[in-house]
């Protein structure tokens, strides 16, 4: 455990990071120990994984696990918007991104991601990290929306997207494992292992994540009352929510938020 005063120790887990690359037209490759989604915006790049070669261009998409060497080469004006994600930070079901896959880009959800690649950045290298932890758990958001695990890689007829969607949809409500479970058709101790394999997390701290990420897209928003949004989130109490914040990112909300505005 690190020391009580190491700074690293108060600033919680590593954020994500959200930014536009362009790839160079010469071959290269790389791997890394976060997982890594890209969404194609101009031209077109090609990656290969695991000796499948996948084009990246508008209206697609491409998750990259930790781990996994990936080559890669930009072709003629290409452009992406790159999510990283390291471990423990947001809240997306696992089994999403355990494997390489390419995915399409809807229409409603390209408008978003080119939304997003069109901000401004933030003054300072790579901007803050409330920024970038905003911004990520929009994308994370429509990720877990827009996509269902594969049926290869499926223990049961476990129905993660649908539980996902329910939980974001009902981020106010208290959470009973036994009535999810019923919802969806599952003895409560069966579906609390599909969870943990599915989702890498009990239901109970995957709702919490869930709840601070979108704590951070609030916070954004100074009309919010820091009691308003506790209550918006489902925590009993705004003690109980600054709790539970400071414990994730290593500050409480009001602390957070004052960050993002000198940002």
């Amino acid at each position: 455990m690190p020391p009580r005063d190491d700074p690293a120790a108060r600033a919680g887990p590593p954020a994500p990071l959200v930014e536009t690359r362009v790839y160079r037209p010469e071959p290269d490759w790389h791997r890394h120990g976060y997982t890594q989604v890209l969404f194609g915006l101009d031209g077109a790049s090609e990656l290969e994984i695991g000796g499948h070669l996948h084009r990246l261009d508008p209206g697609s998409g491409l998750i990259v696990p930790a781990g996994e060497r990936h080559d890669f080469l930009g072709l003629a004006d290409n452009r992406q918007l790159v999510l990283d994600v390291p471990p423990g930070s947001l809240a997306v079901p696992a089994a999403l991104t355990g494997r390489p896959r390419a995915f399409a880009v809807t229409a409603g959800w390209a408008e978003r991601v080119r939304r997003i690649a069109a901000m401004p950045p933030e003054p300072g290298r790579g901007g803050s990290r409330q920024h970038h932890w905003r911004l990520a758990a929009a994308l994370a958001g429509d990720l877990a929306l827009g996509l269902d695990v594969p049926e290869r890689d499926r223990l049961a007829p476990f129905p993660v997207a649908q539980i996902d969607a329910y939980l974001r949809q009902h981020l106010d409500a208290p959470l009973r494992a036994d009535d999810l479970a019923g919802r969806f058709g599952w003895s409560v101790r069966r579906f609390h292992t599909l969870f943990q394999e599915a989702f890498g997390d009990t239901p109970h701290r995957y709702q919490t994540r869930l709840r601070l990420d979108q704590a951070t897209r609030l916070l954004a928003d100074r009309g919010h009352a820091l009691a308003d949004i506790s209550l918006m989130l489902g925590f009993p109490d705004q003690t109980t929510f600054t709790r539970r914040f400071a414990q994730r990112f290593g500050m409480p909300p009001g602390a957070w938020r004052n960050a993002g505005a000198r940002a």
